[in-house]
């Protein structure tokens, strides 16, 4: 078993180094597990070179099993502990970086407070890697924005649902309009967050669905700086309509499509399920995000 965690923590952190680190256990026993696993399965799990650790390609269909078996043994402890009342283990929740939605951090905080036993670690990022990271195990569960669908594999359950939206500087001459046509950005200088982001995948599908390139002039890691930059008159901020609540400065505008729509909301594993303590951050997640979405907030 602790071969097996061993692996699949080399796998995570890229290094045998910083496996050791994040298992609190030593660097010689970490490499001297991981190779006699090696030893026993017959094959070569990781590369080693000058430059890092990888997981050799050959051996990647042999990390997803371990990581398979490995999520098993955690639903072991999880599904024992369930009987015997407990609820503990380990549960990894990502969030959409800059994401400061009062009714997710209350709902992180309740678990915490309600479930002691639990080890609950947060980790911001964009919200395709975090889909990516959830699929692979890395990740139980995150809070994440989507255009249509979330990656395949994955479970899903909408809190908003969302428009693709413009904010501009009261001076600009969108300023007196409801609403502008996908096209007319092409004239504009767009502001917007990186790719990979939800906002960044939303933009993108609605414009390849009206035939349109799109291009983005300040490329921004967090919804906030797009709406400073917007605010300064320095383009238009194109965001989802959640993250267009912005100060009071900057005017609104809908972008006419039918396919500006996206969603916020959680994805998990529908293969294998949820551990025991996954279900409870799920469950309380939900139940304060629900409120949360019919508050406006």
């Amino acid at each position: 078993m602790h071969q097996l965690r061993y692996a699949v923590a080399v796998a995570d952190e890229g290094s045998f180094t910083a496996a050791a680190q994040a298992l609190h256990v030593t660097q010689s026993g970490v490499s001297a597990q991981v190779a006699l696993l090696e030893r026993e399965l017959g094959t070569r799990l990781f590369d080693r070179t000058p430059k890092g650790t990888r997981v050799a390609p050959s051996a990647a269909p042999v990390l997803d099993q371990i990581r398979y078996v490995v999520a098993g043994l955690d639903r072991v402890r999880s599904t024992a502990d369930e009987v015997n009342g407990l609820l503990s283990g380990t549960v990894a929740v990502g969030a959409v970086a800059g994401l400061s939605w009062p009714a997710f951090l209350d709902g992180i905080q309740s678990v915490h407070d309600e479930h002691p036993g639990l080890e609950l670690s947060l980790r911001e990022g964009r919200s395709f890697e975090l889909q990516a990271d959830v699929a692979a195990g890395r990740l139980d569960l995150a809070l994440v924005s989507w255009p249509d669908q979330p990656l395949a594999g994955l479970a899903s359950w909408v809190a908003l649902d969302e428009r693709v939206m413009v904010v501009v500087d009261p001076r600009h001459p969108w300023a007196g309009r409801t609403e502008v046509s996908p096209a007319e950005l092409l004239d504009e200088q767009v502001i917007c967050t990186s790719e990979g982001t939800g906002m960044r995948l939303a933009y993108a599908t609605l414009m390849r669905a009206e035939g349109l390139p799109a291009p983005v002039t300040w490329d921004v890691t967090l919804p906030t700086t797009a709406r400073a930059l917007a605010a300064r008159g320095l383009g238009v901020a194109v965001v989802t309509s959640s993250s267009a609540d912005a100060p009071s400065e900057l005017h609104h505008v809908r972008v006419t499509s039918t396919q500006a729509d996206s969603h916020l909301g959680l994805v998990w594993r529908a293969d294998p399920a949820p551990s025991a303590a996954a279900r409870a951050t799920l469950a309380a997640l939900r139940a304060h995000l629900g409120q949360g979405s019919r508050t406006g907030q």
